[in-house]
């Protein structure tokens, strides 16, 4: 790596906090100590020049371009391939519209089995799915399991019985759970915590636009019953799957590596990208330890204490909490609207048609609302917000029939900018990525049992009101704000408590570089800092979030 000299002021002195160190550390070449460490001298300074952009603020024009390519490259495919296995997953929905039960000779029960089940294979397949993700890579298994669920869903277009859609249900919940998880912790792997809502709402909100879609496709894809002997709804899950197939080829050479072994980038831009992650993740003093020491680092940790260190989380039942206040809502809404629509005296085209406005305003919120988050570094206000506007929807939907309408059109409006919040929120405080990869497939595959609840919440012997599904909503979305109010009470507490620990930490250190300063001069009171560094970087590898140098986002 090529190493530029920049002068410090002459009375500078060293403090080792993450927004310091490297600005006030000369490295040297190395000297053997305990491996291969380096010597450190309190004036002056000699730091890699790939760091020095990387840790400079974010408007950097080197920074900003290097963030428009990873854009550009990685948000539109990911975001597409969701849109399209969101269309597989609840355009049952639609096709119910247009006589899937009356062909399949489904009871209500029987049709909200098919609904139901897709989310327990989904839950039950997350954490491997996430498994396999890093056995075989992103741009091969992202690709191959949006090629397993349009091929799934065209099946679900061929059942010739409720009980084999039902069957085609399990196997898309089995083909589709390994998508959401994965991409939500490749946007980890590329983006530092004040930049990963508002691409996670980009991501997310092709969810909402497939929801749009998905009413204006069924409108028109309907039409074509009749043709080759088919029905309406059958041509609306076949056609919709023969496009998901297409795409999901085309994906497997659009989607992207891992930033260390992508090929659009060069050498020096993926040293570049991956050490301002680094920062963000650890400080700017990780730049100071060779890269072999971070690795022996890194490498001592076992996986069972990264699995107790996620079973044994108190934070993470918590932001579950918060997530179920999300997905039963969301997902009962996205599965049942069109029927909701129906049953306030609308015909089956205008039910469809009235699904759009809901989702491309819960899209624009959506990105609005991240990109704020984003630009301010914070997370529960504004998730806390859109909980406001959650309880306030399903409220008028409970208490006025007549305006339910209106009431589930507020309520989506909360509910599709607090998905991609509450997500973003809890992967920010999940430290180190090992961990992260674990508990965000632990996160998303309990969060989605939602979906098995909210797949019940309207059912048929409830029409026209449907009182009891907005119920369950309110109780869901007050579930969700206590627990968001906890979670962030403790953050608060916690992030108080690790500052004062840090300063009496940093403050010992300073003590035990003077007395090395005076005792052996600046190369022993180098010497100690490089160990308060390798000691504090085996503390953040060990405990990760539980670390006293890991300061919690709110």
């Amino acid at each position: 790596m090529d190493e530029s000299t920049y002068s410090t002021p002459a009375d500078s002195t060293l403090t080792p906090s993450p927004a310091d160190t490297v600005s006030h550390i000369r490295q040297e070449p190395a000297i053997n100590f305990t491996g291969e460490q380096r010597k450190f001298h309190r004036r002056g300074s000699v730091v890699d020049e790939k760091a020095s952009i990387c840790s400079r603020p974010t408007h950097h024009p080197h920074h900003t371009h290097l963030l428009r390519r990873v854009d550009i490259r990685l948000v539109p495919i990911l975001s597409l391939l969701y849109l399209l296995c969101f269309l597989c997953r609840q355009n049952i929905g639609n096709a119910k519209t247009y006589h899937l039960m009356e062909d399949l000779h489904m009871s209500d029960k029987h049709y909200t089995l098919a609904l139901t089940v897709f989310f327990f294979t989904y839950s039950t397949f997350d954490i491997p799915s996430n498994m396999l993700l890093k056995l075989l890579r992103p741009n091969v298994w992202l690709p191959l399991v949006t090629l397993a669920s349009g091929i799934v869903t065209v099946g679900m277009g061929m059942s010739q019985t409720g009980d084999g859609l039902i069957i085609a249900r399990l196997f898309l919940g089995m083909t589709e759970c390994g998508l959401f998880p994965g991409v939500a912790y490749v946007i980890t792997l590329w983006y530092r915590k004040k930049e990963a809502q508002f691409r996670q709402a980009l991501f997310f909100c092709a969810a909402s636009m497939a929801g749009a879609f998905a009413g204006l496709l069924a409108v028109g894809l309907a039409k074509m019953d009749g043709l080759g002997g088919l029905e309406g709804w059958r041509w609306i899950m076949i056609v919709e799957g023969l496009v998901t197939v297409v795409v999901a080829v085309a994906a497997f050479w659009l989607v992207l590596d891992v930033p260390a072994r992508t090929t659009f980038l060069s050498e020096e831009e993926k040293e570049l990208l991956l050490h301002r992650l680094s920062v963000d993740e650890f400080g700017e003093e990780e730049a100071l330890l060779t890269p072999a020491e971070q690795e022996r680092i890194h490498a001592e940790i076992p996986k069972t204490w990264l699995f107790k260190q996620v079973l044994t989380d108190y934070h993470l039942p918590l932001h579950i909490f918060v997530f179920l206040g999300i997905t039963c809502p969301l997902y009962s809404i996205s599965l049942c609207l069109p029927t909701i629509i129906m049953e306030l005296g609308y015909n089956k085209t205008e039910a469809n048609f009235l699904t759009v406005p809901i989702y491309i305003s819960a899209c624009i919120l959506s990105l609005i609302t991240a990109f704020v988050s984003d630009r301010i570094g914070i997370r529960a206000p504004f998730l806390a917000a859109s909980y406001v506007v959650m309880f306030i929807g399903f409220l008028i939907a409970a208490v006025a029939p007549k305006a339910a309408y209106a009431g589930v059109f507020i309520a989506s409006c909360g509910l599709y900018p607090a998905f991609p919040g509450a997500l973003t929120w809890c992967a920010n405080n999940l430290a180190s990525a090992k961990k992260r990869s674990f508990a965000m497939a632990v996160y998303i595959g309990c969060g989605s049992l939602g979906g098995a609840m909210g797949a019940n919440f309207y059912r048929k012997e409830d029409q026209p009101r449907f009182l009891l599904g907005h119920l369950l909503n309110l109780g869901f979305v007050s579930l969700g704000m206590v627990s968001g109010v906890v979670l962030y009470w403790r953050y608060v507490v916690e992030n108080r408590q690790r500052d004062a620990e840090k300063a009496r930490l940093t403050e010992e250190m300073e003590k035990d570089a003077e007395e090395g300063q005076r005792v052996g001069g600046d190369e022993e009171e180098g010497c100690r800092r490089h160990g308060f560094l390798v000691r504090k970087e085996e503390q953040l590898a060990r405990d990760g979030d539980r670390s006293v140098w890991f300061t919690y986002v709110l």
